[in-house]
Formats: C-alpha cells, structure tokens, sequence
C-alpha cells in the first residue's frame, strides 16, 4: 500500500516538472545524435526531433497503458546498440545498391517495434522473474561496458568532432575552443554534483549547470573571433525539422536476406535490455512509493511504448532509474507526473528547438564523458587488488573467498570488454552465457557442506551420565550431513557416492536439507535408490527438515509412488532424528540403560555422588508429582517456585507457540533450576512427552538446606553446576550449527560488486 501523502500542489508541481523536462531534454537530444550518428551530420536535426518525440510519445502511451511513474527514453545502452545496427544497415550493398535513407529508417523500426512486442511477450508470459536473476557481476560488467562506450563516443565530440566520428582522426582534428568549452562544462558538472552531495539544494539539475556554463563560454569564445561554427549542435533547422527523411527505397526485397539475422539478434539484445531496465525501474520506483507493484504489467506497458517509439521514430527507448526518481522527487504525488513529463516535452519539441539546437555539443560531449566514466564500476579494480592487500581491521580473504572473487571478477571483466571489442550485442549474449555458467558453477559446489558425527553433534535430549558416555563411545555409528544447493542428477550422484564411502560401522546417516533449494526427478530417484539399499543392508537413511507439506519433499513422495519405490524415510527436524537414532543406537548397545521402570533418586543428577544419609536427607524435603503425557508442567511467565528432578519418562522444552523443541530431558536429569536459583519466573513452556514420574525440589526447601545443612546444600549447587554446564556445552554446539548454517562466510563488503548509486543505474 503506497503511503499517504497530501494532495499535490499542481501550481507548484507544473514548474518543477517543465524545469524537469528542460534539464533532461539535452541527454535526450544527445542519445538520438548518437543512436542515428551513421547517417550524417545531415541528419543530426531530424535525429534530435526523432529522439524527443519519441520519448513523448513513450511516455504517454507507457501512461495510458499502466506503466506507473516510470519513464521511458533514449538512453545510452540502447542508443549505442541503434548506432551500430544503423552503421551496419548505412554500409550494406546488395545487387540494387545501398539502402536509400528511408529503407534504413524503415528496417530499424520494424526491428525496433518487433523489440517493444517481444517485451510485451515477456510480460505476457510473466517471464521477467527469470530475467531477475541475472547474476551481479554480468549486470556489472554490462553497465560498465556501456560506460565506457558512452565515454569513448563523446571523446570525439569534446575534441570538436560530431557523434560518430572515429576516435583516432578526431585526436588530429581537435579543437582548442572546443576542448575548452567541453572543461567548463566538466568543471560546472563536477562542482554541482559535488554541491549536491553535501545537501546543498540547486535550483537546477547539475547537467544543466554544465551545459549553461559550456554555453556561456562558446559566446565568449565566439566573439573573441577563435571558435568555429560547427561546435554548435545543429541550428540549421529545416521545417518539418524532425520527419525529414526523404528519398524512397531501393529496388529489391524490402528485407535483405544477409540482413535477416543481424536484426533479429539486434531485436533480442533492445528486448532483453528493456526488459532489465523496467524491471529494475519499477522495483526502484516502487521502493521509493512503498507500494508492491506488477512487475509484468509493467514490462507490457512500457513493451507497447517501446514498439510505438520504435515503429513511429525508428528511436529506442526504455525506463530509466533516474528520469523516474528526478520526477518522483518533482512531482511526488502526482500520478499524471509522466504524462505532464510527455507534455513538457513536446513543448520543448514544438516550441523551442532552435534554443535546444544551438546547445554546444562539446558540453553535450563533457556532461556524457562523465556520465559514461561514472558508471563504470570501481569494483571492476579493486577487486584484483583485494586478492593480494586486505584493508586494514579487517580479515584477509580465504582460498574460497579469493576462488568467488575472482570467478565473479572474471565474469564481469568479460562482459565489460566484450562491450568495447565486440559490441553491446555480443556482450549481452556473452552476459547470458556467463549467468549460465554462474548458474552452474553455484549448483556444482560440493553438496555436502559439512558432515558431523553422532559422537561430536548429538540431540537435545538431555540424559544421564551413562547414556552420555555410551554415545560418546559409540556416537560414531551416527553420522549427520548438512546438504547445500539443489539436488538433481549430478549433485545427488554426489551425494550416493559421499554415503558410499562412510565407515562400513555407520548405522544411520541423517541429511539435513535445510540448505537444500530444490529437487528435480531424478535427484529424487536417486535418493530414493539410495535408502533402498540401506535399508536393505539394515541401515537407516534419514531425511530432515522437509514438513509434510512441503513441496520438494512431495515431490520425492510422488517419485516414490509413480516408481514402486520404498518411501523415504523423513523426520520434522535433524534434532528429532538424531533422537531416533540415538534411542536406537543405546536401545543396541546397552538395552539396561533404556528400561521403564523409575529411577532411584542416587541414580539422577541431582543425587550423584551423595552418602545414604544425604540421599535420605534430600529425600525427606522432596515432593513426588506425577504427569500425564501432554500434559504441562510449567509455562513461560509461572513463577519459578520449585525444580524437578525426573525419575520416568521424557519432557519437553519448548518456546511459547513453537513446534520446534528447544531441548528434551530423559530420566535422571533436572530441569527448572535455572529460574529457582535467580529467582525468577519460566523462560519457556515444559511438557511432558510421555507419561513422567518426578520429584520436586521447592524453593523454600533449597533455602532451608543451605542453612541447615549447608554441606548437603553445597553438593547439591555442585551438581547443578555440572548440570548446567553440560547443558551450555550442548547450546553452544548447537547455536555453532545454527550460525555457520545461516551466515555461511560473506566476501568482505569492501570488495563485493556493489553496482552503480540509483542516480549512476543509467548507463545501462
């Protein structure tokens, strides 16, 4: 639900959103000389209208059709894969020749229109949730790839060159006014942002300041005589300035065949890449609204503004992260904000282009310069250093952290050089298979993350010295294999081989799935192949931490019934089948320990190493009670008035409305002896799991000994101490497990891939 907010001020919002609209106009401008730069200089006033009515038009219908407060536009990653399909449209020959400028435009909006449809499929499909998962570093790599592209195309345009010029000749054709329009414009850029950090408030967006400045010099320059025309943008603006495409068609198929595959994979890439910016958008956006939004409606909505941008100016546009938080920051609660967006822009389009087209494009060239080299990820260096220098206070990386860093590294250095060498195209299509690989490489790590013996990680069950000695001996019978990742063919083929190679004196291996994501068919198989044949050798094979309910471990049941499989034998928690099996290891080792009838007050903890005469002092001030099985015994918040020492049957420890027991007490131990000796009230519920025989040890009773018989009292703290200590020894193990299996050792913070700040998120 989005937080309330009071109504908006139109008269106040209107401006904000017009200034919006100016600041932002520029980039657009930029983004349709460089998506179009192939065809010209000619071509450069018909390229900035085509961008700017393009994002009109993107806008409103994203508007109409659902898209939200997200905003479409020209943006770099789509402007640089335009340029170079237009580049290989500009310099194909066929049997009738090259292709007239019509035949390109025309080409380039079906293949952009065909790009909107295939977003729209996605949203159709619902399938954006997959394209969510695109690992970090690929994400990374790409944004950084598209930086440094952006800076390498507005290195020419800074040295007085137009977009599209080649960087080697531009270097010998630089031009000192142009050089020197461009720092000014760069030194603005950076102060301003640099203001803004600081909180200080700007009237203006710090790119605007910049592109002032930038203009401001160009006069200054101009009539000191050493500036040339051409670094203006484009000021000669013929009517109507932005449809001028002129020429017809050559003659053949309207759609060369050599030509075909290039568009489709070029249609793919501008899909995949709106795809990521709107959900990316969207989630950002909705962050912003506190409000849960529909990632596919989103993904339908700006699909349909993409293909009606694209088939009517032949312009690429998707959302963009920081249009969309600029307007929320302009007009907060106004939910007509981006069709007052569209409206500012066309007011620019229609009634100030000749303003818009006299802009320098060297300032143009500094403001993108920037752009680009601030969304190259800073990670994409440091991370080479973290693998040989750590940061001071803090641990140096580990052999698997190092393996992680640099895998996730080489990953995204990939992605990002690919895009300088290859194209953005060819980048994505690597990025893909790199999040292929990732994929893998996270579902092939060992599958068993740590494997226990019985005799080191036992139960909570807490019991007498006997049994804790007996299962210290022969603990080693019960082994427990934390499982990590996703069970299919080749990880529960791992798996098989692991339980293969236990100890031949293994009698039951219980696996903790509780780490485990997912499971397949034929992991199930497998498993359930693998019980089979422990049973069969008499030997238990135990699954834990799947309830009946859940999903993964109906499927192994489904599995076992289509196969005529024996099930697989499942218990709620690893705690509850490391009892199982422990009850049936004492049950074969020592049959005397487990029998029914009561114990003798000696034989408890509370009475060990006591004469018979203190045995029958204790005895004297003790209280038999008796319980029936479910039956509490005590709950959270009872006063702490007496402890038990149990004689017969099990109980329970469970926190208030948990089902997941906190520790269980066999005969002869004691409980409750904590909250008697500070004097306080119950921390938890305690049950009886069967029926229970027990004596209770008041508090009065305790005091009366500590001063009646204060050598008897002192054995009796001694004992609890014992108690207790054991009992803190079995807490800390298992708050051991608990921790290493929740917070599995992170890379340090300093060297993960954090991604580019939301107002950086563009220069994809």
């Amino acid at each position: 639900m989005m937080l309330s907010s009071a109504a908006p001020n139109k008269r106040a919002t209107v401006p904000s959103v017009l200034a919006l609209g100016l600041a932002q106009a520029p980039e657009t401008l930029a983004y349709g000389l460089l998506a179009l730069a192939p065809l010209g200089a000619a071509f450069g006033p018909q390229a900035m209208g085509l961008a700017l009515a393009s994002a009109v038009l993107a806008n409103v219908v994203a508007a109409l059709a659902g898209g939200g407060r997200v905003i479409s536009a020209p943006r770099a990653a789509m402007a640089l894969l335009c340029g170079a399909m237009v580049g290989v449209l500009v310099s194909h020959r066929g049997p009738a020749g090259a292709l007239t400028l019509a035949h390109v435009l025309a080409l380039l909006a079906g293949a952009l229109a065909a790009a909107g449809a295939l977003q729209m499929l996605f949203g159709l499909l619902r399938l954006g949730e997959i394209v969510k998962f695109t690992p970090h570093p690929v994400r990374l790599g790409l944004s950084s790839g598209v930086g440094l592209l952006l800076a390498l195309h507005a290195v020419p345009v800074v040295l007085g060159q137009g977009f599209g010029t080649p960087l080697p000749g531009s270097l010998a054709l630089a031009s000192p006014g142009a050089i020197g329009v461009a720092l000014a414009a760069l030194v603005v850029l950076l102060g301003a942002e640099h203001l803004r950090r600081r909180g200080r408030r700007l009237l203006l967006p710090p790119a605007l300041w910049a592109l002032a400045a930038g203009t401001l010099v160009q006069l200054a320059l101009y009539r000191l005589g050493g500036v040339p025309g051409p670094l203006v943008g484009v000021p000669a603006l013929p009517p109507p300035w932005f449809l001028q495409a002129g020429g017809a068609t050559a003659s053949g198929p309207w759609l060369p065949p050599s030509l075909a595959m290039p568009l489709v994979l070029f249609s793919i890439t501008v899909a995949v890449l709106g795809v990521l910016d709107t959900l990316l958008a969207s989630s950002v956006v909705d962050g912003r609204l506190r409000q849960s939004g529909d990632a596919s409606r989103a993904l339908r909505a700006q699909g349909l503004a993409a293909l009606v941008a694209g088939a009517l100016c032949s312009m690429p546009v998707s959302a963009s992260v920081q249009r969309s938080l600029a307007l929320l920051d302009a007009a907060p609660g106004w939910k007509q904000g981006v069709l007052a967006y569209a409206l500012a822009l066309l007011a620019w389009l229609l009634l100030a282009p000749q303003a818009l087209g006299w802009l320098p494009l060297s300032a143009i060239g500094a403001v993108l310069l920037a752009q680009g080299l601030q969304s190259v990820d800073p990670w994409l260096w440091r991370a080479p250093l973290a693998q040989v220098l750590s940061r001071p206070g803090t641990t140096p990386l580990d052999a698997a952290q190092r393996r992680l860093l640099a895998a996730n590294w080489g990953v995204a250095l990939a992605v990002a050089v690919s895009s300088l060498v290859l194209g953005l195209a060819a980048a994505v299509a690597l990025g893909a298979a790199g999040a292929v690989l990732l994929f893998v490489r996270a579902n092939m790590r060992p599958v068993v993350r740590s494997q226990h013996s019985g005799a080191v990680r036992r139960s909570l069950k807490y019991r007498g010295q006997r049994q804790v000695a007996l299962l210290q001996a022969e603990g080693h019978r019960i082994v427990v294999l934390e499982l990590q990742g996703a069970l299919f063919f080749g990880t529960a083929d791992a798996l098989r081989v692991c339980l293969s190679r236990l100890p031949e004196a293994t009698d039951t291996a219980v696996l903790d799935l509780c780490l485990v994501g997912e499971i397949d068919a034929t992991g199930a198989r497998i498993l359930l192949e693998t019980g089979e044949d422990w049973a069969r050798r008499g030997k238990a094979l135990v699954a834990a931490e799947w309830p009946p309910d859940d999903p993964r471990r109906r499927t192994i049941e489904a599995i076992a019934g289509a196969g005529g499989l024996p099930p697989l034998r499942f218990a709620s928690d690893t705690d509850a089948a490391l009892e199982a099996a422990e009850e049936r290891l004492l049950l074969r080792t020592d049959q005397p320990t487990l029998v029914v009838q009561a114990l003798t007050l000696g034989d408890t903890q509370l009475g060990e190493g006591l004469s018979a005469a203190e045995l029958a002092a204790l005895a004297a001030v003790l209280e038999p009670v008796q319980y029936l099985q479910g039956e509490p015994i005590f709950r959270a918040g009872d006063v702490a008035d007496a402890m038990l020492v149990s004689l017969q049957g099990h109980i329970g420890v469970h926190l208030p409305g948990g089902l997941r027991r906190l520790a269980s007490f066999a005969p002869g131990t004691m409980l409750g002896e904590m909250a008697v000796l500070e004097g306080g009230v119950r921390s938890a519920d305690v049950v009886a799991e069967t029926a229970v025989q027990a004596l209770r040890l008041p508090l009065q009773a305790l005091r009366r000994l500590e001063q009646q018989q204060p050598q008897l009292a002192n054995r009796l703290h001694a004992n609890i101490a014992r108690h207790l200590a054991t009992r803190l020894r079995v807490m800390t193990r298992e708050l051991a497990v608990w921790t290493t299996r929740h917070a599995p050792t992170p890379l340090p913070g300093a060297f993960l891939p954090a991604g580019p700040p939301p107002d950086r998120i563009d220069g994809v």
